[in-house]
This record gives C-alpha cells, structure tokens and sequence, in this order.
C-alpha cells in the first residue's frame, strides 16, 4: 500500500503546443467525416432558387469557382449537417458531457421557412438556441388545363383499368379451373361467390368452365410458340443509319378507345431513329406499314423492312437523346391518317413532329441516307415540326407520350419532369406546359406511363425510382434498391409490375401492389440504355421483356420466371437502345454506336 502514490500528490503537466495542435487536428478530422455521413441523410431544396435562397439565409456564398449545380447543393447538405451537429454538441455540453464545442465554429442561424430548422426556445444561459427540424409537403395551385388534363387522364385510366381487371379476373377463373380442376375449382370459387351457382351464365357453368379453361390453354401453347420462336431470332436485316452514332429508337403501337387492344395488323408498323446529328428518320417495320388519309392502304408498291420512308436531317442543335412515337389511337373502323413523334436533346429542348403522308412520295429507288436531302420528296413520309417545348433549364434526357397520346413526359437534368399538352401545341406555335413536378434530389433521367394511364415513374441519378399519380398529382410511392443510377422505367402491361434498370446492369421487377421488389436479374456486364416490354396486344400479350446495354448486346427475357430466353449478338460496340414491333412475329429493333438499325426476327 506504501507504492500506492497519494491522490493529493499527483501533479498534472499541460500539454504542449504541438500536441494541442495535433488533438484538435484530430477532432477536426472527425467532424468532417461526422458532417459527410449526416449529409448524405440530409434533404435539401430541389430548384436551384431555392437552393441560392437557403444559402444566402445562411450566410454563405451563393456560389464558389468551379461549382456545378450538384456541387452547391451538396455544399448546402454539409452546411445543414454542420448545423446540426454543433446543435448537438451544444446540448451535451449543457449536459455535463465533453462535446468538444470549443473546436467547432459556430454556423449562421438557419433562414426561417417551412423546410429549414426553426428555433424552439432560446437558453436561459445564453448559449443559443435549440432548434428542430420541421418538414412539410408544397402544394401549388393548378391551373385550369391541368385540371381539366387530370379529370381526363382519370375517365381513360378508369375505364382502361376495369376492362383490363375483368380480363384477369377471366383469366385467374379459367387458370385455376385448369390447375386444379373442377371439384377443387367449385370449393375455391365458391368462398369468393356463392351466388352464382343457380346462374346460368355463372361461374360453374360447364359452358364457362370450358371456355375459360380453353382461353388459359390457348393462352400457354400461344406463349411457348413464342418462345420457340424468340429463341430462334437471328439478324433479319441492318440499315446504315445516320452519319453520327444512333441514340434512340421507338417503334408505333396501338391505343384502343374501346379497351381491347387488338388492331395491331391494321395500324402502319413505323420505325423512328435519333441520332446524335441531331436528326430524326422513319423507317418501314414491315407490312401494312402505309394508310391514306381517309385510313385504306394505298395503293402503293409494298417496302422491304428498314426501307426508308421519311427523313428531316437537322431537327436539333445538338445530339438526341430520346425519341417516342405517339401511340395510333384507334376508333370502332380506322386508325388516325398521321403520327406524330416527340424528341429530347441536350440543346435543352423537346420537340413535336408530325408524320404524314406524302402524295408526292416514291419508294421505288433506294435512298442513301448519308447524303439525303431534307426536302427530297421520294419519300413515302413527310416530317412536319408542329411544336417546340421549352422551358428546362438543362439537358433532357428522356421522352414519353401517355397512352391517351394528348400528352407527352419529358426530364430533365434540372431535377424536374415535367408535362405537356400534345393537342394544344400542335393548334399552337409552342407547347403548353402543364405541369413542373419537382421532387428528386438528383437528375432525373428515366420516365414511363402505365398502360392504364394513372401512373408516371420516373427515375434519378440517386437510385430513386418514384411513382407519381397523374389525377391527384401525389406521390403514390417510391423505390429503392439500384446501387447507381437508374437510367429506365417500364410498366408491365399487366398493370402491377414496374422494371428499370441502369448502371449497376441490374433489371429490377418492382411490384406495385406490395410495393416491394419481386425480381432481380443480373442482366448485363455494362449499364442498360433501354427497356422494352412487348405489347398487349393478344399476339404478344406482355410475354417478354428486351433490354439493350453497353455491353453490346440486346436480351429477351420471359417476364413468366425471367429466364433468358435470348441473346442478340451483332452491333460493333454499345447497344443504345432497343424497342418491339407489334405483331405475331416479336420483331426486335436495336440501334447502336456503330451508327446501324438492325431488325431481330
């Protein structure tokens, strides 16, 4: 006990200067990686006004030399975190507990506004004051167009929705009759109907049971002959497109009024390309690929498929970087006698075409697309600018009609998507902007409609995948789960599942009414560009799903177990997007780097 050194003894020796210098050092450091970690939780304004006004009542420089607009508000979140933690550190200290405060400078006050810190109550002791952190969702009043466009889009989607649910309604009856058989069908049946059995036209008539056991039967043979047929797709043809490499590419399809959507052989089946020329082609994508103006076929020599039929050379200033084609809505006889095609570029810009016949046309030569004149009237087609959407504020990446075909989707890097009247811009010099939709703290990239037409997903930088509902104009729900950048969305046409893919060369199967992942597949060994579900029409009846990436390669996948089912092997290079033609035969189209249209079949 004697060794024992008495406390009362014990000297203390300040440390010096050095080591002073070093510890705050350290703590420094550990600031820093606190402040990156809280950042990257950290919600901020998405425009970039907002941005400017948040800094500004903060104190801090607008902007610093070299910043982008992702820096800034990036710089915002570290200022917002710093905020935070000395709000913390303040509290320990008040608490007994070493916070360390004295190495940390403290930050202007927050501005006061709705998504910002706002004092509590001020400390009796001066310290400061104790702020929490308040987050509320804005509101906009909208205008009378976009009312009228939600009221719209809702009687379409309503109606769509109850003719495609009564399919699988039938469709679910007859599989579970053929699966289980009769017996075991009744019991089943029953717990969801009891009253339909004295019915003659009820559920266990054995006139019904027939015929929807025979509609799921046809049903499998019609997809396993697919099948056979997809596995065996080989290069049909390939078609020199455009001086620059080709970006984008889409393909017509068909929008019933009535709910059926099964005139795909009537409709004319288009190609349109775009490239980084800055222009648009239209190419045949097979037979009946020709209407007049009063919806009868020409009389007119047919077309090879990837002949061309229409072409407008410079429609951009600068490269393309997506092109849709509105789907051809069709009435109890015909289809419409034109088409229109919508564009996106980097020139901060989206522009409407329309598609028309020409009456001067003559397809009886071969054109060379290289040197192809911008007024040449051999052409079958002629491509007539009826609108020019402005309004981003930084490049567009993507484009997307509805499928009522009245409005188009553009995004954009600005953090926006936003919505455009088709039918007012083509009675119109310019477009009519419905809508702004902020909301993604990254660029926004991907978008797609659901075939019913309540839904919108779009897709951004951040790995956030976000389903808005077009008639309340809300977010029904998002999606996280990409480990990069999402770069598609595509709704299935049965109406409950969403893909989308990107940079992690994953497709991922998102369920909407679980609101959950359902599949994941390790699609690619490079980012995918594009996806592509075939269509609901009764020869294809969403079997399948295409995809393209910079692998250089397109897939078909079976969206039954999302096996593959096959490869298409053939561009020089990146694979830049991929679409499908309607019909029995499942074409495929695929545009590259190496400036070629090749068609799968």
């Amino acid at each position: 006990m004697s060794s024992v050194p008495d406390n009362n003894n014990v000297e203390y020796l300040e440390l010096t200067s050095d080591s002073l210098a070093a510890q705050r050092s350290h703590r420094r450091l550990l600031l820093d990686l606190e402040v990156r970690k809280r950042a990257a939780t950290i919600d901020v304004p998405t425009l970039p006004g907002d941005v400017r006004d948040a800094l500004r009542g903060r104190g801090e420089p607008v902007r610093l030399f070299g910043e982008d607009l992702a820096a800034i508000r990036d710089r915002l979140r570290a200022v917002v975190a710093r905020w935070e933690i000395w709000s913390e550190k303040l509290r320990e200290e008040k608490g007994g507990e070493e916070g360390g405060l004295d190495d940390i400078a403290m930050p202007p006050p927050p501005p006061s506004s709705s998504s910002s810190p706002r004092p509590m109550a001020q400390s009796g002791d001066g310290g400061g004051m104790a702020y929490e952190e308040v987050t509320e969702t804005t509101y906009t009043r909208a205008s009378m167009e976009l009312i009228e466009a939600r009221r719209t889009m809702c009687i379409y989607s309503l109606e769509r929705s109850r003719r495609r649910l009564e399919v699988e309604r039938q469709r679910r009856r007859g599989m579970v009759r053929w699966t289980r058989g009769k017996k075991r069908a009744r019991l089943f049946d029953r717990e969801l109907d009891d009253d339909d059995e004295g019915n003659a036209d009820g559920l266990y008539n054995d006139a019904g049971l027939k015929e929807e056991s025979m509609l799921v039967k046809k049903l499998d043979e019609d997809c396993e002959r697919m099948y056979k047929s997809i596995r065996n797709h080989a290069l049909e043809g390939s078609q020199y497109g455009d001086v620059r490499p080709l970006s984008a590419v889409c393909t017509s399809s068909v929008s019933s009024a009535r709910g059926d959507i099964d005139d795909s052989t009537k409709a004319p089946k288009l190609i349109a390309t775009g490239g980084w020329s800055g222009g648009i082609k239209i190419w045949n994508g097979g037979d009946d690929h020709c209407i007049g103006s009063n919806g009868e076929d020409p009389t007119t020599p047919g077309t090879a498929p990837l002949d061309l039929m229409g072409a407008k050379n410079v429609v951009h200033e600068d490269r393309i970087m997506s092109i849709a084609m509105r789907p051809y809505c069709s009435s109890i006889t015909s289809f419409e006698p034109s088409s229109m095609v919508a564009t996106a570029s980097i020139d901060l810009s989206a522009k409407l075409f329309m598609i028309k016949l020409n009456e001067e046309g003559n397809t009886g030569d071969a054109m060379d697309v290289e040197n192809l004149n911008t007024n040449d009237s051999k052409l079958r087609y002629k491509i007539v600018e009826c609108a020019h959407l402005k309004g981003h504020a930084a490049r567009l990446c993507s484009v997307a009609f509805h499928p009522t075909g009245k409005y188009v989707a553009t995004t954009s890097f600005d953090h926006t998507w936003r919505l455009w009247d088709v039918e007012y811009s083509s009675s119109a010099s310019g477009g009519k902007e419905l809508l702004l939709q902020d909301g993604h703290a990254r660029e926004v990239y991907g978008v797609g409609f659901h075939p019913d037409g309540s839904l919108v997903a779009t897709t951004d930088f951040g790995g956030v995948v976000q389903c808005w509902d077009l008639r309340t104009g809300k977010s029904a729900c998002h999606f996280l789960g990409h480990a990069k950048r999402v770069l598609c969305s595509e709704f299935s046409p049965n109406g409950f599942q969403l893909a989308t893919a990107g940079d992690d060369g994953t497709i991922k199967i998102w369920d909407l009414r679980r609101r959950r992942s359902s599949a994941s597949i390790p699609a690619h060994t490079n980012l995918i560009t594009q996806l592509k579900f075939a269509h609901s029409s009764s020869s294809q009846n969403g079997e399948f799903l295409a995809s393209s990436s910079f692998d250089g390669t397109g897939k078909i996948w079976s969206t039954r177990d999302w096996k593959l089912l096959s490869v298409l092997e053939g561009h020089d290079g990146k694979v830049m997007g991929i679409d499908v033609l309607d019909g029995p035969c499942c074409g495929i189209v695929t545009c590259g780097y190496d400036k070629t249209l090749k068609l799968w079949q």
